[in-house]
């Protein structure tokens, strides 16, 4: 099993290789003039999905305010920008890109987007994690947080040794914690909360709400109210559904609905796979409880595909700025 996941390791150092030559490449390109050519229209579809809004100083799953109101605003002008029940129903414009916007994992930073969106008349939806009865905070997020401001180097989880590595991560036999906690319940990774108890306490002192506070439900229930917006499900404590027990993943995704349904007093339809990953027992789950649309990060067979009701996302990156960002937005691709 190591042995995969050192395989798997140096397989995602070649891509990410590769990925970044390809970034200067295109970086090159544009200034020798080319932007033109570059950013020639693609048609077709896409769905969008966006985390924090915020300062990527702590991960990779912010963006700034600046850069999500030129990148909003650029898309609105150029492209059709549709809610996501009309991407299900197809109301596409022809010769142009026709996009939905998606939101994941209910940050109360979200609000930071509701004006910026209500300014450009762009719909959107958000999928919420119903974590906040058991913690205050998504476990990722935490994580983050507390490795960036740990001065610890090794920590003991499970049993075994997590060491620092040279990317500031804990792993053991080239396994990272964080990869490691997508693998396992919520109950399994609250042990890192007493591990990590000092840091956690520096980072409240430092008032750093916006990184990881929830929504409320006064919150989510406001933005359900808005006719531009919608709410989804993200499941409840933010576990990778298909890697935990099955049982467990079904309560997750019921629970989750009953509770937003509750909050918005509406019937919640949509889903978005924590961590895009999934099965075709969670699909078939997801169908059994009324879920119409269910969003994914990529397809894993054709057979996906070709059921309309499974749709995967496009991940937007905050670090490669407009030009670029629309260079793969309308590749598709960052490969």
């Amino acid at each position: 099993m190591v042995g995969i996941y050192l395989k798997f390791n140096k397989m995602m150092i070649w891509i990410k290789i590769r990925y970044r030559l390809r970034l200067l490449l295109l970086s090159l390109g544009f200034k020798l003039g080319f932007k033109k050519r570059l950013l020639r229209k693609n048609y077709g579809e896409r769905i969008l999905v966006f985390h924090g809004i915020g300062e990527p100083k702590y991960n990779s799953r912010f963006i700034s305010i600046t850069a999500f109101e030129e990148l909003i605003k650029y898309i609105s002008t150029n492209y059709n920008v549709v809610s996501l029940d009309d991407y299900y129903a197809k109301k596409f414009e022809p010769n142009t890109l026709n996009i939905a916007i998606t939101f994941d994992d209910g940050y109360l930073n979200n609000l930071h987007a509701i004006p910026i969106l209500e300014k450009y008349k762009i719909p959107a939806i958000f999928f919420i994690t119903t974590v906040a009865g058991n913690t205050p905070f998504l476990w990722p997020d935490f994580l983050d947080l507390v490795t960036y401001y740990t001065t610890k180097n090794e920590i003991i989880f499970e049993n075994n040794r997590y060491s620092k590595n040279r990317k500031n991560e804990f792993a053991f036999n080239g396994i990272t914690l964080k990869n490691r906690c997508k693998q396992i319940p919520l109950e399994s990774i609250k042990s890192l909360f007493e591990i990590f108890e000092y840091e956690w306490n520096i980072i409240q002192s430092k008032q750093l709400n916006d990184y990881w506070q929830l929504m409320s439900r006064e919150s989510i229930k406001s933005i359900s109210d808005n006719k531009l917006f919608n709410i989804g499900i993200h499941g409840c404590t933010h576990a990778n559904l298909a890697q935990i027990e099955q049982q467990e993943a079904f309560d997750e995704i019921l629970n989750s609905k009953n509770i937003l349904s509750q909050i918005c007093n509406k019937n919640i339809n949509s889903i978005a796979f924590p961590f895009g990953d999934y099965n075709d027992d969670l699909v078939a789950y997801s169908k059994s409880i009324q879920l119409e649309k269910i969003l994914l990060l990529d397809f894993k067979s054709d057979k996906h595909q070709a059921d309309f009701s499974l749709r995967e996302r496009f991940v937007i990156n905050p670090h490669i700025g407009l030009t670029r960002q629309i260079y793969y937005l309308l590749k598709g691709t960052y490969y």
